[in-house]
């Protein structure tokens, strides 16, 4: 490209978006709660903790 270090224009993220700013980091934040819950009620099948 000429002209050295230039941004680019084509982003298609908005700039004030509600859905980036909230939903998506929610969902992830959601989703790292559910994964540690279900390591730990893997875990505790494992070492006979929670039984059927």
């Amino acid at each position: 490209m000429p002209g050295g270090s230039q941004t680019n224009k084509k982003s298609h993220l908005p700039g004030n978006s509600l859905m980036f700013e909230k939903v998506i980091p929610a969902l992830l934040i959601l989703m790292g709660i559910l994964t540690i819950a279900l390591i730990l009620f893997a875990a505790g099948v494992l070492l006979g903790i929670v039984h059927f």
